[in-house]
Formats: structure tokens, sequence, C-alpha cells
């Protein structure tokens, strides 16, 4: 799982209005490479800068995908704020990703 220094920071200090989003891939397949593209495009338009993807290769990180109960990929989950929520899929329906992660009709 790939993560900087400064996202466990934020996780654990739980910074207000910060999302962690946590994105399970299997290699890098079309599905796993259209779901990232499509993340870190909706990070961008949506959350401006108030977000961490965490991203986890199943193929090299299994037990990962184990412990967070992921059977398919690519699967999102989106671990704060709570509660949890997992989208699958290649994130292209983005009203439906976006009410997922309860950013509907925002643009922040």
């Amino acid at each position: 799982m790939s993560k900087s220094p400064q996202a466990k920071h934020r996780a654990r200090k739980g910074q207000h209005g910060h999302y962690l989003l946590r994105l399970f891939m299997a290699g890098n397949g079309p599905n796993s490479q259209k779901a990232l593209a499509n993340l870190r495009s909706l990070c961008e338009e949506h959350l401006n800068g108030r977000c961490t993807i965490e991203t986890v290769d199943v193929a090299k990180d299994f037990q990962a995908a184990i412990r967070d109960n992921i059977l398919v990929t690519p699967a999102l989950i989106l671990v704060a704020p709570r509660p949890r929520v997992m989208v699958l899929g290649n994130l292209s329906d983005l009203p439906t990703v976006l009410a997922a992660l309860r950013l509907s009709g925002s643009k922040s």
C-alpha cells in the first residue's frame, strides 16, 4: 500500500474535511488504470486537494485485500470520513460515485 508520511499524519489526526480513499487494483489492468484515472480526476475536481489516495495492488499485497474484504477489483473504499463506503468498478459513473462518497452536487 502506498501512503506518504503526510497522509499517515492526516489520517491519524482525522483532519476535518479530508478524505482518505483506498483503491484496490489488480496490477496495471485497463479497468484498474481507468479507475485510478477517474479517481484522480474526481479528487481534483470535487475535493480540491482535500484527499489522499492510497493504492493497493492485490497481486502484490493480497493480505490487504483480505483485511478489507475485497473480492473484486477495482474497488474503492472511503476510509475517512466515516461511515466507511465501498464502490466497485472503474468509477466511470460519476454521479453514482459522488453520491456514494457524499459529494453529490458539491464542487469544493
